[in-house]
């Protein structure tokens, strides 16, 4: 029975409270001007608040973009002879940056001269043969065998060449390793004295004359963030363009990461800085504005403004379209000229459902 009664209540109540917030919806709230200055009720025009949102204060980190990265590594086991610069220098395209030597690159300089003197040989009887052929002493399958021969041995002569190449060994047997462009030593660890393996990496470079940064948003601050937005840093006289909003949440983090590329860096930042992003609010559209947190009601699954009116204050229902830090974009029906109030809009809410009015 009093399982029963309790039920009966619980529904009555929630009847009760669907009456009360559609009356509330359907009614202004009657306030004097004295009555909303005690309760500290704040207004302004609404078209200033959308002038006043101007950007987001997010962390970045300043990165070099993949396409702009090389690693250098040693290209075959040998002894770090020489090393020429260090973390953190700018280097030249073509310029040295370590020179090694050992066996290993003997036996590659060794093994290249062997196949370029059978490919010499191989040709050689590929023209005596092709005489002999002329006068009728050998068959044409003598010819056809040198032949094949010479290709065999020109084809190995020419993968032991690119070896040599790719080891960078001159002459002297010693293998130099260069910079393939223009750009900053990023890591070093390469050591006069080491003695190393093939393909351990010795020297990372990268280009810096254009980097990404790389910005941590929630969700919600995604959304407000549209391509090409600008993107200001400190010490940048030239803003960054926004590249890319990721479409999934990073799972470590729960952040959505926002790219903007920096072309014009000029030395204002390094990489892997960590620095603070102000990306720029985008251009609202009309009956889009930019109002403060403090501004809006959420109740009842929906979103609110409360407009100031001869009598007192009405609420009006606006549509969320994205939060940022401290703000919301809302769209809503409302004219430039139409103050809302941005404090005291628990106070009004009170008056609004109900829960207390002024005497």
């Amino acid at each position: 029975m009093h399982d029963t009664t309790g039920a009966i209540r619980r529904l009555l109540a929630v009847i009760l409270s669907f009456c009360a917030l559609s009356l509330a919806e359907a009614a202004e709230i009657n306030l004097s001007a004295e009555q909303a200055k005690r309760l500290g009720v704040a207004t302004k025009e609404l078209g200033s608040l959308r002038a006043a949102a101007t950007a987001l204060e997010l962390p970045a980190q300043v990165v070099v973009p993949p396409g702009q990265l090389a690693v250098l590594a040693a290209p075959l086991p040998a002894l770090v002879t020489r090393v020429h610069v260090a973390y953190g220098e700018q280097v030249r395209a073509g310029q040295i940056l370590a020179e090694l030597q050992g066996p290993a690159l003997l036996e590659a300089q060794s093994a290249y001269a062997q196949a370029q003197s059978q490919a010499v040989l191989a040709s050689e009887n590929r023209q005596r043969d092709e005489n002999l052929l002329a006068d009728g002493i050998i068959p044409q399958s003598r010819l056809s065998a040198s032949r094949a021969i010479e290709r065999q041995a020109s084809v190995l002569a020419a993968e032991k060449r690119r070896a040599l190449q790719f080891a960078g060994v001159n002459q002297a047997g010693v293998a130099v390793l260069r910079a393939p462009f223009a750009g900053v030593v990023l890591e070093a660890n390469a050591a006069a004295g080491a003695q190393v393996d093939a393909l351990t990496p010795l020297f990372k470079l990268g280009r810096v004359d254009t980097l990404w940064l790389e910005i941590q948003a929630n969700p919600a601050q995604a959304a407000w963030v549209p391509l090409g937005a600008q993107v200001g840093i400190a010490g940048c006289s030239a803003p960054a363009r926004v590249t890319l909003v990721a479409p999934a949440v990073q799972s470590a983090s729960q952040s959505v990461l926002v790219r903007a590329e920096l072309a014009q860096v000029a030395g204002c930042v390094k990489p892997f800085a960590f620095v603070q992003a102000r990306v720029q609010a985008p251009d609202l559209g009309r009956d889009q504005w930019q109002v403060p947190l403090t501004a809006v009601l959420r109740h009842q699954g929906k979103t609110w403004l409360f407009v100031a009116q001869d009598q007192g204050f009405r609420a009006v229902p606006v549509r969320v379209l994205a939060e940022g830090t401290g703000s919301v974009r809302i769209a809503a029906d409302l004219p430039p000229t139409a103050q809302v109030v941005t404090r005291g809009v628990a106070a009004l809410k009170g008056s609004w459902l109900g829960l207390g009015q002024e005497e």
